[in-house]
């Protein structure tokens, strides 16, 4: 194997995942998905399953170098899916929305590489530990509590989503960080659920979704 092979070889598989799921993303904002399977696009519109792919990942990659490269190749391939399909066959060009999805993939090298870190046996990692898991538990909260359409199968489908990526993403993580990052999670997440309802904080979810 040549060194060529050995450095590409890492990058192909995070690549086709974010192609796949960018596809999928795409075919959930169909008006037939979105009237038979509403919460599909409720799930694949937001950020949490992105998060949850690319902290998986990261977190799964032999060194912090490759957790970086490698979740900016996945979310390169999501973005290349579907803004390409957007642009190329649909004939839209959504330029806040490419610009905003844009931001965020400059950023996922220094997430990855951030996240990796859990594997290092120091304090904060259990903090580091904890971020996935307060998008997760705070954007599914304010998901299921400020939109009325949901009906209660909605509700309980959206739980076991979040459920699910929580869970699978603390199995991925040292055994020995998981509870201090699911505790961690679950009390700043209260607590930034507790700060944008009462109005001291700006609710970034719904503004960033919504430009």
């Amino acid at each position: 194997m040549n060194a060529k092979t050995s450095i590409k070889r890492p990058l192909i598989s995070p690549f086709i995942v974010g192609v796949v799921l960018g596809v999928t993303a795409k075919f959930a904002d169909g008006r037939e998905i979105m009237y038979y399977f509403p919460i599909l696009a409720d799930i694949m519109g937001r950020f949490g399953i992105w998060v949850w792919a690319a902290a998986l990942i990261a977190v799964r990659s032999k060194t912090s170098l490759l957790a970086a490269v490698r979740s900016f190749a996945f979310f390169v391939g999501m973005l290349i899916a579907y803004y390409g399909y957007t642009v190329l066959f649909l004939g839209f060009f959504p330029k806040s929305q490419i610009i905003l999805w844009g931001v965020v993939a400059m950023v996922t090298p220094f997430c990855g590489s951030l996240i990796w870190h859990v594997h290092k046996n120091k304090y904060y990692t259990n903090l580091i530990v904890s971020l996935p898991f307060v998008l997760f538990i705070t954007e599914w909260y304010l998901t299921v509590f400020s939109d009325w359409y949901f009906t209660v199968k909605d509700k309980l489908l959206l739980l076991i989503v979040y459920l699910g990526m929580t869970f699978s993403l603390s199995a991925a993580i040292p055994a020995k960080k998981r509870l201090f990052g699911l505790l961690y999670g679950l009390f700043l997440s209260m607590l930034l659920v507790w700060l944008i309802q009462a109005g001291i904080i700006v609710n970034l979810y719904e503004q960033m979704l919504n430009i």
